[in-house]
């Protein structure tokens, strides 16, 4: 789906969800002050949520998320400007800085409830993203990475023995340790190899190992 559909199709549900909880409408502002005086030209709660979720779809700080209201076409649709003149930076820090962990919360169930009634979505897949931390790494090698899995696996296997109740498991990092060495200090090409060989080995049973703790953990 381009983006531009993808920007209408969340623009409808957040229209369709945006009178489901009032309560919810009401935290969203919490904080905000109404005043008799001024310009009353308040961005309503609904603009709030649209300004703040095309601001992270687009990764946009606040000052550049008041010029593209009037450099983006989509943006001003989407916000619903109705031709009005744009919001500042200001008023979008003010206002979204104000909706809250739980207020958020309860707008993404709103929309994922109407998502699913329209078959939007299953909820049979999960997508994720995480955040990139800057850090010290060691040179990523073959050898290397499938070592890290090897320790990884046994580290998840442990854990999951917390939760699991008699989950029965080998623990081949002492053997994947040894044939780590083995294959750094190995110059011969073809020992090397076979070297290798048996570590993919190795983790390909640490890793079938986990699979099957994960689905007895799923069973309980």
């Amino acid at each position: 789906m381009g983006q531009k559909p993808r920007v209408w199709a969340i623009g409808y549900r957040v229209r369709a969800a945006s009178g489901v909880d009032q309560n919810s409408r009401s935290r969203c502002a919490r904080g905000c002050l109404q005043s008799e005086f001024g310009r009353q030209d308040m961005p309503s709660v609904e603009q709030i949520v649209r300004a703040a979720i095309y601001k992270e779809m687009k990764g946009l700080d606040y000052r550049e998320l008041e010029y593209a209201q009037s450099d983006s076409r989509i943006c001003e649709q989407f916000v619903k400007l109705d031709n009005r003149h744009p919001f500042s930076f200001q008023v979008f820090q003010k206002y979204i800085s104000k909706i809250s962990e739980d207020s958020l919360q309860q707008i993404l169930v709103s929309l994922n409830k109407i998502a699913i009634s329209e078959g939007l979505e299953d909820i049979k897949q999960l997508r994720q993203d995480s955040t990139v931390v800057e850090t010290n790494i060691h040179y990523p090698t073959n050898n290397s990475l499938v070592w890290d899995c090897i320790k990884e696996s046994h580290r998840l296997l442990s854990q999951l023995a917390e939760e699991v109740k008699d989950l029965d498991y080998r623990d081949y990092t002492k053997d994947a340790k040894r044939t780590f060495f083995k294959i750094n200090i190995t110059r011969n090409g073809d020992k090397r190899i076979d070297l290798f060989n048996k570590q993919l080995i190795t983790f390909t049973k640490c890793i079938n190992q986990v699979a099957n703790a994960v689905k007895k953990k799923a069973m309980l």
